[in-house]
């Protein structure tokens, strides 16, 4: 109980940035946004699976899609899963992340479609999958807008090196990889 009430607090900041990072995304990508504005006032809910029994369990957001083809965060769906509340009402659609699933496709370098389960109304999964499938986050870019083209493109190489160590450690950790023991 103690340690939910230390991360409780972190754990909205981090789910309010969130927001505001998806909806950076989104509208970096008119067609998404597009999309979006035809779901308007309908929600997605996010929903964890196999979540490591050593962590706290991580809140199960939703949000409402607006005119603007954004998302707005419902703030009574962020309360923790045993706190006793509830989002304003029953999520048009639900999105499910596995947490190991999701741990792999970071660690080969978020290539692809993001590891998810999709169910609810079918247009608005129609639309979600499309964003899975279609959007992409130019972290690049971003950084460039703020520190300049050069040193972004080495920390963006910095990145890349990072994660394709971090992808050959993992393999190599895997049942029937290479260990590199005699």
């Amino acid at each position: 109980m103690f340690l939910h009430a230390l991360l409780e607090p972190l754990g909205r900041e981090a789910l309010a940035r969130t927001t505001l990072l998806i909806n950076h995304v989104l509208s970096a990508e008119p067609e998404a946004t597009r999309r979006l504005q035809g779901q308007i006032g309908r929600s997605i809910a996010l929903a964890w699976r196999a979540w490591p029994g050593f962590l706290p369990p991580p809140p199960q957001p939703q949000w409402t899609i607006t005119p603007a083809g954004l998302l707005d965060l419902d703030e009574a769906s962020i309360a923790a899963p045993d706190a006793g509340l509830a989002p304003a009402g029953e999520a048009t659609l639900t999105v499910t992340l596995d947490a190991a699933d999701l741990m792999r496709w970071a660690a080969t370098g978020l290539a692809g479609r993001p590891p998810m389960d999709i169910r609810g109304d079918a247009a608005l999964a129609a639309e979600v999958s499309w964003l899975a499938e279609h959007l992409r986050w130019d972290i690049e870019d971003d950084l460039a807008r703020v520190i300049g083209d050069a040193p972004a493109h080495q920390l963006a190489g910095f990145g890349r090196a990072l994660t394709g160590a971090l992808r050959s450690f993992l393999q190599r950790l895997r049942p029937g990889g290479s260990s590199g023991a005699a």
